[in-house]
């Protein structure tokens, strides 16, 4: 990628609050999209004016109205891949796919270009994400295999060879091992930061972030010894105890139900196999 041509795309529903950071952190890119997808996805809001002001003045902006007040899936990726066929991405070098609710410095998408230079095994990066707390602003820690959803930028090789996006909770961490298996890295860079200004919320909407974890860690084919442990963990943290039983429930919830995981089989077995070997401290992708 010498210099990246790529394409952007986002969601958006309700978020006039948020839209004018990203709107300004985009156009102020050293490296700007060829063209950029905004999804108005049923906004009830001024997002759409918001949207269409700015394709007024910037003419790679592209803004597509969906009905308003629509009903929206968890994880609905569809609604962005049905923009996003594959005779369109197939021209660009990388696809960005970007969070309404982040911000970040106008050299965000040139230092990722510049990993995927340095590096082209590299399939997705992300970067790290930091959230407020108060005055400041924290760090959310994950491990360095893991991209979040909010901000991430695809090769074009990679995107093809992992068949796009796929929807349904989890598919933030489907992509990433999909790409794993297949030869890519899944990659975040913590040189490189997103300001994520949605407010975490309340202990409710901590449990309910748990609860979905849980259910996502699930559809994603997550091995039950591995998530045991990972319950474990959560425990530990504030407030103790219920956020790991909140986790675990979404998990058993699957089972109970007998939910299709979204995860296809042969990705299942990948994962559960890297799981295995990283609980007996063996080699394994996820480093």
């Amino acid at each position: 990628m010498n210099k990246l041509h790529y394409i952007a795309i986002t969601p958006a529903r309700d978020e006039e609050k948020f839209l004018p950071r990203l709107i300004s952190s985009m156009a102020s890119q050293t490296l700007k999209p060829d063209r950029w997808i905004v999804i108005d996805d049923g906004s009830m809001d001024r997002s759409g004016q918001i949207l269409d002001e700015a394709a007024a003045e910037h003419p790679w902006i592209d803004v597509k109205h969906l009905p308003v007040g629509r009903e929206r899936l968890p994880g609905g990726e569809f609604v962005l891949m049905s923009f996003l066929p594959e005779s369109l991405w197939r021209n660009y070098d990388a696809i960005f796919r970007v969070d309404a609710d982040v911000s970040f410095k106008p050299d965000f998408v040139e230092l990722m270009a510049a990993e995927f230079k340095r590096d082209p095994k590299l399939g997705i990066a992300g970067s790290a994400l930091f959230e407020p707390a108060g005055t400041v602003w924290r760090e959310i820690r994950s491990p360095a295999y893991h991209t979040r959803g909010c901000v991430k930028l695809y090769s074009r090789e990679c995107f093809e060879a992992i068949g796009g996006l796929v929807s349904g909770l989890g598919w933030d961490t489907i992509d990433e091992c999909r790409a794993m298996m297949l030869g890519f890295k899944s990659h975040g860079f913590r040189h490189i930061r997103a300001y994520h200004h949605r407010p975490q919320g309340t202990a409710g909407g901590y449990l309910k972030g748990n609860l979905g974890a849980g259910r996502a860690a699930y559809h994603v084919g997550y091995h039950p010894l591995f998530l045991l442990m990972r319950a474990a963990r959560r425990g530990l943290s504030y407030p103790p105890v219920i956020g790991g039983l909140f986790l675990l429930a979404g998990y058993l919830e699957g089972y109970l139900r007998r939910d299709e995981k979204h995860a296809p089989p042969d990705l299942v077995k990948f994962v559960r196999k890297q799981q295995l070997r990283r609980m007996l401290m063996m080699d394994s992708v996820w480093r």
